[in-house]
């Protein structure tokens, strides 16, 4: 499986999120949130042929990841509260997941999750922010790049 690595500067034009209306967006609460979000993952991963691991094995291995901070970790409720999507971003600057539940998909979910996690490194004091897509996630490089970000060879934040 090929990785390309995208990279996007956080300049000082840095444009405001959208809105998910009707969804709701919003941080990590507390390991109540883990269920959902690992069942989330696991579909998102599913419809294009990823697996995840166990979720206590998951939980166990990203919460305990230095990288990893709960402020970090953006979700997208619909409007009877589950779960549509999710941005789990590392302290660096580096987007670690991003996931839109096929049936949410092409509703602006993508792009304000990845306006809210720029505002967010940006206000960290973050130059850039960097993600890995495999080469032939076509639909995610698509999103990507109509957001600003560039195909690199180096991803250092």
């Amino acid at each position: 499986m090929q990785i390309h690595h995208y990279r996007r500067e956080l300049g000082p034009s840095l444009e405001e999120p959208v809105s998910v209306y009707p969804y709701t967006m919003r941080t990590f609460r507390s390991a109540t949130d883990v269920p959902a979000l690992h069942t989330l993952l696991q579909e998102a991963y599913a419809a294009n042929g990823g697996a995840l691991a166990p979720r206590e094995e998951w939980w166990r291995v990203l919460s305990t990841d230095p990288e990893f901070d709960a402020r970090l970790v953006l979700l997208v409720e619909t409007p009877v509260g589950t779960l549509a999507a999710a941005c789990i971003a590392w302290n660096s600057g580096f987007i670690k997941d991003l996931v839109v539940l096929p049936v949410h998909r092409r509703l602006g979910l993508g792009s304000a999750l990845m306006g809210h996690a720029c505002q967010a490194f940006r206000r960290r004091g973050a130059h850039a922010v960097v993600l890995k897509v495999e080469a032939g996630n076509h639909a995610a490089i698509a999103l990507y790049e109509a957001l600003g970000m560039r195909r690199v060879e180096s991803v250092a934040a």
